[in-house]
């Protein structure tokens, strides 16, 4: 019988190394496994092993790299391998899941991608989506500070891929007034009409689309504006500004034009909106670093991390946790002096 460690000496998954405190071993009673499509400096692992080790719990939490051709048979192995307890569906992983797992929570289903799958009692694939939940809940966090409320803002995402679908239908869950622009406009179209559509009992129209180029129309009157394309991200696509058009190969002369660009848009956003980016790389990325130079509030994608990490933690682990008496609060706690210490 095949199991996660196969796959690895197979060279079917390998460890990630960019993530700080990832484990290089399977070594552990049980694991939890994200799985990433390219290595990153994702979270998860130093916030989930803090928790396992503070409350004595058996388990390891260990991102691995592989390839979504090869999902049905990764899949097929985590049913089998009775240490693997779930995990997460990072980058490449989201959206193509679905297919292959054998339930999908009715939310994630509409959203139609999950980042986090837990194994049942009777060995079966249960997905979830919790990523644009802790999106809403760190940025209602930031408005409450404000003694503001985000049901009624408008919000202007850019990008339409598989985390934002999750972001946008919880934002929209929270009643805000969305506007979903990407530069291919039909997938921005699909999913304004998919949260219309789940929505329709509302009688409101939550969401609305276009295409990049109205950008510079939109957010004259955002109050937050969020990017959770893959612009800014990694490789090629790192050195860019995610509010202006991207043109490759990043020549010093394309960059340039990129970020011209974006800072004159920068320029447009109300001054007391807030700028953010879900995207996580070392440092901040250049929406971010821009958008702090022309004196905006921004809110990166930490917060959200750990609060989508807290509700999947507690799906998973719910009835160990009660027994030991630990709350969610004190899971974010520990999550939190992870993921900022």
């Amino acid at each position: 019988m095949k199991t996660v460690k196969d796959l690895i000496e197979g060279g079917v998954l390998r460890f990630a190394v960019m993530p700080p405190g990832n484990p290089q071993t399977l070594d552990f009673p049980f694991y939890t496994v994200p799985l990433l499509q390219h290595d990153y400096s994702a979270k998860t692992a130093i916030m989930w092993n803090a928790v396992y080790q503070q409350l004595g719990l058996p388990v390891g939490n260990i991102m691995l790299i592989g390839d979504p051709n090869r999902m049905e048979e990764i899949f097929a192995v985590f049913r089998r391998d009775e240490k693997y307890l779930g995990g997460g569906a990072g980058v490449g992983f989201k959206d193509k899941s679905l297919p292959y797992l054998d339930e999908v929570e009715p939310k994630a289903k509409a959203v139609g991608a999950v980042n986090f799958i837990m194994k049942t009692a009777d060995g079966k694939l249960k997905g979830y989506n919790t990523d644009g939940l802790g999106y809403a809940q760190s940025l209602e966090e930031r408005f409450s500070q404000r003694q503001e409320r985000l049901a009624g803002k408008k919000i202007v995402v850019l990008g339409a891929g598989g985390t934002s679908n999750a972001v946008a239908f919880a934002l929209a869950e929270k009643n805000a007034r969305l506007v979903i622009l990407n530069r291919t406009v039909e997938k921005a179209q699909n999913l304004a009409g998919a949260i219309n559509g789940f929505y329709y009992l509302t009688g409101k129209t939550k969401a609305r689309f276009g295409g990049e180029e109205q950008t510079s129309i939109e957010v004259r009157d955002a109050d937050v504006v969020v990017n959770v394309s893959t612009k800014g991200s990694a490789g090629d696509l790192l050195p860019y500004s995610a509010l202006a058009p991207v043109k490759l190969p990043a020549t010093e002369e394309n960059l340039r034009i990129n970020r011209d660009a974006a800072a004159v848009i920068l320029k447009l956003i109300p001054r007391r909106a807030i700028v953010s980016d879900i995207v996580l790389v070392n440092g901040s990325t250049v929406l971010l670093q821009q958008a702090q130079a022309d004196g905006l509030e921004i809110l990166g994608g930490v917060p959200m991390v750990i609060n989508q990490g807290v509700m999947a933690f507690w799906l998973l682990h719910q009835e160990d946790l009660v027994k030991k008496e630990v709350t969610e609060k004190t899971i974010k706690t520990i999550m939190q002096q992870a993921a900022l210490g």
